[in-house]
């Protein structure tokens, strides 16, 4: 039923623009036709102005320039099929050209507002993204969280959250260039990314710590990905570094009743303190929870997946 909403949602989004563009464009013609029944001089065509304004409604520029120039020509074409002339021709020309510098004038400011508009977005985009691995970071991390946890406590859902630090990391980077710590980075992410669902939501907050959160799933679930991620990681960078062999530790701890955003991050980390403190290349939870031994591939498709 959820994916039958979902479906329609983005099926009902997709056909948004042209519905819209359809509604502006027999707008246009209407005021057209307005304007022919008039007689010459009274309307003068500004009300393809509000259209103008109109199309901040859709998002691409070039729609706008489309309702711009089309407006213009048939503020022209209007003057020549309307009725009769009642004031005087300098003044139905002046008004006429008024009406095109008005549309002209509108046309800017609409191309410059949505040009800001999509500045702005993606402003805000780069400030949510890490640049080292692509990824979400600390702010979207931070921000999704409030959201998440506000939806599983309204519709009564699991939400577990998880904290993977890399261990020594700083040791490993002292022994090696910048780029070569962010190469290892990129790749440790990627691994990761691979190895959680699509409905997962993926972070770096910070230099070596990653976060994942897992929406409609239980904290055993959780840590039976995380242990799957733990051991991949651990044989692949075996591989790739062999001087000094590359580990994660995590911490997992799961929503619990009243929690906010700083009770339950806590517990993740005290989770990975445990971890650490226990030899590291550990995965701990808070309450504690038994592993069961899984593949990476049953551990991620043994999830509960209400939300699909």
């Amino acid at each position: 039923m959820r994916s039958s909403i979902l479906t329609a949602a983005s099926s009902l989004k997709e056909y948004s623009i042209p519905i819209n563009g359809l509604i502006l464009l027999i707008a246009t013609l209407f005021i057209f036709v307005f304007d022919l029944h008039l007689p010459l001089g009274v309307a003068a065509a500004t009300p393809y102005v509000l259209v103008i304004f109109a199309s901040l409604w859709i998002s691409g520029i070039q729609f706008t320039y489309f309702v711009a120039a089309l407006s213009i020509i048939l503020t022209i074409v209007g003057f020549y099929h309307s009725p009769g002339i009642i004031l005087p021709m300098n003044i139905v020309l002046f008004n006429r050209g008024l009406t095109l510098l008005l549309i002209v004038c509108s046309t800017v400011m609409v191309i410059k507002i949505k040009k800001t508009n999509i500045d702005m977005s993606a402003l805000l985009t780069q400030t949510l993204i890490d640049p080292i691995t692509g990824q979400k970071n600390r702010q979207a991390f931070e921000t999704e969280l409030d959201t998440e946890i506000l939806r599983c406590e309204r519709y009564h859902r699991n939400l577990s959250v998880a904290i993977i630090d890399i261990d020594h990391f700083k040791l490993f980077s002292d022994s090696h260039d910048r780029q070569y710590s962010n190469d290892v980075i990129k790749k440790i992410s990627a691994d990761i990314k691979t190895n959680i669902r699509t409905s997962d939501l993926f972070y770096h907050i910070d230099t070596d710590v990653f976060a994942i959160l897992f929406p409609e799933t239980e904290l055993s679930e959780a840590k039976e990905v995380c242990e799957a991620i733990r051991k991949k990681i651990s044989i692949k960078m075996e591989k790739e570094c062999t001087e000094r062999k590359i580990t994660t530790s995590i911490g997992i701890a799961m929503l619990g009743h009243n929690d906010s955003k700083i009770d339950l991050c806590k517990r993740a980390e005290d989770a990975l303190l445990i971890s650490k403190s226990n030899g590291k290349n550990l995965v701990s939870t808070l309450p504690e929870v038994a592993s069961k031994d899984k593949s990476h591939v049953a551990a991620i498709l043994s999830r509960s997946r209400s939300d699909g």
